[in-house]
């Protein structure tokens, strides 16, 4: 099933590939009138692409971090298809720069491929970021328009991040997030050897991006147990809850003075484990985070406050009573 847009008002207009970034064109003939469209190619955003976007209208930058293989592309995909299949709640999709690339991620999850287990494919290691975009709009009147920007880079920028305040200062993306989204794997959360290793990995991730400085004030900390159908395949046992609890108690500890917003949460994007969660478990819940309105988002309330009992300011009074909010 394929995803209708929502017919606005704003439509949404293409970006154009900056230079060197389209598809190498044929040279025309000499004295040739013709003109060449350069089309979007529809992949995954560059960097100068993404903030060519950002400086023609308001977006939502949103970045997911995690160690390699720990389901960073299969959260966003999921998105994608619970879109495809209308289960978002209160919003519809509203168009997206980067179908194909969209479409490439989730190949390996659908029966075309052939494959006997959904996969999604492992995100190859590049230094330049690249980002997913999604535009949404509320489903009923008064429709809200909102476009995110997703960042979709491998688990190796983010050790090299972890390991260095000087790489970490690299991933500029970091300083425009609004929602930074950091996943402990539930399956490697089983390992009893491994499990406390992962864990102090990603809070001297989360510990490198505050301390070079690159999370705003203002950004959401998530701190996301990703794949939780793992926890779920034989029940969720009072080992695996206390184990969740003093992961939350250290994380709170070291960084609930640091960070304003900050939660964990559960997801399970694709739970092939414990089927029994649903498609995209918690996922819904994170989106509807980053639509939330904020400061950055939110129509700038121009009218005047008109109080006084004078001529002038009742004409004022008058003069603005069809723009007032009821």
């Amino acid at each position: 099933m394929t995803a209708n847009p929502v017919q606005s008002e704003e439509p949404l207009k293409p970006v154009a590939p900056a230079t060197g970034e389209g598809s190498a064109s044929t040279p025309l003939p000499v004295n040739s009138v013709s003109e060449i469209i350069n089309l979007p190619r529809g992949k995954e955003l560059s960097e100068s692409l993404a903030l060519t976007l950002a400086r023609s209208r308001p977006v939502r930058w949103v970045v997911v971090a995690g160690p390699v293989g720990s389901g960073k592309t299969t959260l966003l995909t999921s998105l994608y298809e619970l879109f495809q299949w209308n289960r978002v709640p209160e919003y519809m999709f509203a168009g997206s720069e980067t179908f194909p690339a969209f479409e490439e991620r989730c190949y390996l999850s659908r029966t075309a491929s052939e494959n006997v287990e959904a996969e999604t494919a492992r995100t190859i290691y590049d230094p330049v970021p690249t980002y997913l975009h999604l535009r949404v709009a509320a489903a009923k009147p008064p429709r809200r328009f909102t476009d995110l920007l997703l960042t979709d880079v491998s688990g190796e920028m983010f050790e090299h991040a972890r390991d260095s305040t000087g790489a970490c200062k690299e991933l500029t993306f970091l300083r425009r997030a609004r929602n930074f989204l950091l996943l402990l794997d539930s399956k490697r959360s089983l390992l009893l050897d491994k499990r406390w290793a992962m864990v102090e990995e990603a809070k001297t991730l989360l510990q490198s991006c505050l301390d070079s400085k690159m999370l705003a004030n203002d950004c959401a900390v998530r701190i996301l147990w990703s794949r939780f159908d793992y926890f779920m395949q034989d029940g969720d046992t009072s080992e695996h809850k206390e184990f969740r609890k003093d992961v939350a108690t250290g994380f709170q500890a070291a960084f609930g003075h640091r960070v304003t917003d900050f939660k964990f949460a559960e997801i399970a994007a694709r739970p092939t484990r414990a089927p029994q969660l649903g498609y995209g478990k918690g996922v819904v819940n994170l989106f509807e985070e980053w639509v939330t309105e904020s400061p950055q988002t939110r129509e700038m309330d121009l009218l005047p406050k008109i109080d006084g009992t004078r001529e002038s300011e009742m004409f004022g009074k008058r003069h603005f009573a069809s723009g007032e909010k009821s």
